[in-house]
């Protein structure tokens, strides 16, 4: 299973993507920038940071993904306003700048950056290519295309892949208002709210969908190499503005008017997705004649996603707009028609001995100032106060009643009851209101932790799992050693091709022993391709790989030369020489990444120490193996090293074969000193039964061995050939 990690907020684009690698069984990590967001269910793990924060690197490390996908130009959290431009533009840079040095740290394998057609802005006859230059005005088209050569650089200068794909106008249906960012959809909210359409037939344009748009871009990454760093993603659909307006006008219920407001030039950007074609299966299966008739269906059926509360009933006759001033005016109405038997009981109550002292306007005001708050207190007082004066005026003139400070004093009284009443009305509300957003917002985490441990309990299973039965587990560290200490004598490197075949998952491996600093031969080899590059290698002839390897790092093959192995490693001893290198062929490029050049060092490291327990044992035995003052071996310390190349050719890991020494000679001493010069340090010379001597030629054939008896006979030392072993 491959991992990948989608850089972006939510949005259509970013769901799209995500529901397309869960199909095709990838592993997904999202880096989002705001913390209050729910996980999607098919994202494996979120994490939310800002992208050029100094955790980044801990993600990634964390994901260990073959790729990661930034939105870039599509990205819901960049808000390119006239106001907020050059802030977003710092933003925007920096946090790309960010995750490019993390992930070429920590040795992603390819890294891609999602631009768009905005970094052309003149006008462009033809069909708009790859290799035309970037003609950005705005600060928006500007900062994408530093975007792009930021990530250019990085493909330049790193080992990193880095491709940048330039996607047309992508388009889709918005789930809510906010969503309405493409110039269709843009188009169809606001036929939506004014019903009315200002258009430009003049501007030429191209916009692919995003179900299109999002099987391209997975086109282009689980292909195991591009060709090229930049890809152009186009529907190649010419599409004026007019004639959306007329397709929007026809699937419409409610009148739409249009507006021609064409003026200037003609403006003309279509990208020409040519190269992205000849080199991946890619076709366009949808056109916005069949898309734009959706999004309008969707928003009829959907009006309160779209509309605010001051837009429903614009645009849509007298009719509406009346109910809508009725149902403002509501509250005051019901205060007038509450005023009159308010204004009847005071009358009724004056000259009561019973209900005289009962203010039935102070009673009215505080109703209002209790139900309905501050706005409708004031008009309550207002109505209280005419009713106070008319009421005066059966008994007392006009000039009287001003100049009455009784009637001043009622005035203020009734008015600072109801404002002081209305108002603790109005700050109960926000009060309540606030408690109500506390409680969501509380219920919100609550479901936040919910999901975060639900995520970590997958996790932790998931991991628990994996360190149980994976090739990687303590137990396979275990039994890797095991085979290695059981391995017989002289059999190490052997036994180190099973092991090394088994965890990195490829049948061809070879281990080459160093002779010098300029040459390394080949111990044992797997497969006939591992033995490609023969049994004798030069360093001088393959920089490239021994360069790396001297820095005590692991090659990786990158540029999927065939003629190299796929990734190789290196063993030092003590004092810093190179000792064993181990070459890997065939391996999928997708495992070519950080995590398996550590386990390749780790298994390596383990062959390594069995290899030097091997020959400190034989050291140690030398007395017992070797002729005194020799290094011819005894007989039955050679039929061991004999029955060990037999078994290791029977399995195809080596070649050898054995020479048989002709004549008498004088002492074994005498011979050793005439032999030995003339082999090379991985052959064996031993004494056999009648007191004769061999020699056994390791990963040498019977053809091969030639060179060595011309050698020797040139010295006199004549020899015969036994069949190989």
């Amino acid at each position: 299973m491959s991992n990948i990690l989608i850089i972006g907020s939510y949005g259509t684009f970013t769901e799209g993507l995500i529901n397309k690698f869960y199909k095709e069984n990838w592993r997904i990590y999202t880096l989002v920038s705001k913390k209050k967001i729910i996980k999607p269910a098919h994202v494996f793990e979120q994490y939310a940071f800002d992208y050029d924060s100094d955790s980044v690197k801990e993600i990634i490390s964390s994901c260990c993904p073959d790729a990661i996908l930034f939105t870039g130009a599509y990205d819901p959290l960049y808000q390119w306003e006239d106001e907020s431009v050059k802030e977003e533009s710092l933003n925007y840079i920096s946090g790309l700048s960010n995750l490019l040095m993390c992930a070429t740290m920590l040795g992603v394998r390819h890294f891609i950056y999602v631009s768009s057609d905005k970094v052309f802005e003149d006008e462009y006859v033809v069909d708009i290519r790859e290799d035309m230059p970037a003609s950005p005005n705005s600060f928006k088209g500007m900062t994408i295309s530093q975007g792009e050569n930021l990530a250019m650089h990085f493909d330049q200068t790193t080992q990193m892949e880095v491709t940048v794909v330039r996607i047309a106008r992508m388009y889709g249906i918005p789930e809510k208002r906010e969503a309405c960012t493409d110039i269709y959809s843009e188009m169809c909210v606001k036929a939506l709210i004014s019903g009315r359409l200002k258009v430009n037939a003049k501007s030429v344009f191209s916009a692919i969908y995003i179900k299109d748009a999002v099987e391209a871009m997975y086109l282009l990454i689980k292909a195991p190499e591009r060709k090229h760093t930049l890809y152009h993603i186009s529907s190649m659909e010419e599409v004026t503005e007019d004639a959306v307006a007329g397709l929007i006008q026809e699937n419409y219920s409610n009148p739409i008017d249009i507006v021609d407001q064409t003026i200037g030039l003609k403006h003309r950007i279509i990208l020409s997705n040519e190269r992205f074609c000849e080199e991946f299966p890619f076709q366009v299966r949808n056109s916005y004649k069949d898309i734009v008739p959706q999004i309008i269906s969707y928003m009829k059926g959907h009006k309160n996603h779209f509309l605010y509360s001051d837009e429903t009933y614009e645009g849509k006759g007298g009719k509406y707009r009346l109910l809508r001033m009725l149902k403002k005016a509501v509250p005051f109405l019901e205060c007038l028609v509450f005023f009159i038997p308010f204004f009847m009981l005071n009358n009724r109550a004056v000259g009561s001995a019973y209900f005289d002292g009962i203010n039935f306007f102070l009673l009215y005001v505080l109703l209002f100032a209790v139900v309905h708050g501050r706005q409708q207190a004031i008009f309550a007082s207002l109505l209280s106060v005419i009713g106070y004066c008319f009421r005066q005026m059966y008994t007392s003139s006009g000039f009287s009643l001003l100049i009455n400070i009784n009637t001043y004093i009622w005035i203020v009284q009734i008015f600072i009851v109801g404002l002081t009443v209305g108002h603790l009305r109005d700050k109960f509300r926000e009060m309540e209101a606030d408690k109500n957003e506390k409680i969501d917002f509380l219920s919100d985490r609550l479901n936040d932790i919910t999901v975060i441990n639900s995520s970590n309990t997958k996790i932790k299973n998931f991991f628990a799992e994996k360190l149980i039965s994976s090739t990687e587990s303590i137990g396979r560290i275990y039994d890797i050693t095991s085979k290695l200490e059981k391995a017989e004598t002289g059999e190490v490197l052997f036994a180190a091709l099973d092991t090394l075949t088994e965890i990195m998952e490829t049948p061809d491996v070879s281990i080459y022993l160093m002779s010098n600093r300029d040459y390394c031969r080949l111990a044992s080899a797997s497969s006939e391709k591992a033995r490609s590059l023969g049994k004798s290698i030069s360093v001088k002839n393959y920089k490239v790989i021994f360069d790396v390897l001297e820095s005590k790092l692991v090659y990786i093959n990158r540029s999927l030369d065939s003629t190299l192995p796929m990734m190789a490693s290196s063993l030092f001893d003590d004092k810093n020489n190179m000792r064993i290198v181990i070459f890997l062929w065939d391996i999928p490029y997708e495992k070519m990444t950080l995590y398996h050049a550590n386990l390749l060092t780790i298994v390596g490291a383990l062959v390594y120490s069995g290899f030097v327990r091997d020959a400190d044992y034989l050291d140690a035995l030398a007395y017992r193996r070797f002729i005194p003052e020799t290094t011819i071996l005894q007989e039955t310390a050679f039929k061991e090293m004999v029955d060990i190349y037999k078994h290791a050719g029977e399995k195809g890991y080596a070649e050898s074969c054995i020479l048989y020494v002709q004549g008498e000679f004088t002492s074994p001493r005498e011979m050793n000193d005439k032999i030995q010069p003339l082999l090379r340090a991985t052959d064996y010379v031993g004494a056999m039964t009648g007191g004769n001597l061999a020699i056994l030629l390791t990963n040498t054939n019977t053809n091969e061995s030639v060179y060595v008896r011309n050698r020797l006979e040139e010295k006199s030392i004549h020899t015969y050939l036994e069949t190989k072993l």
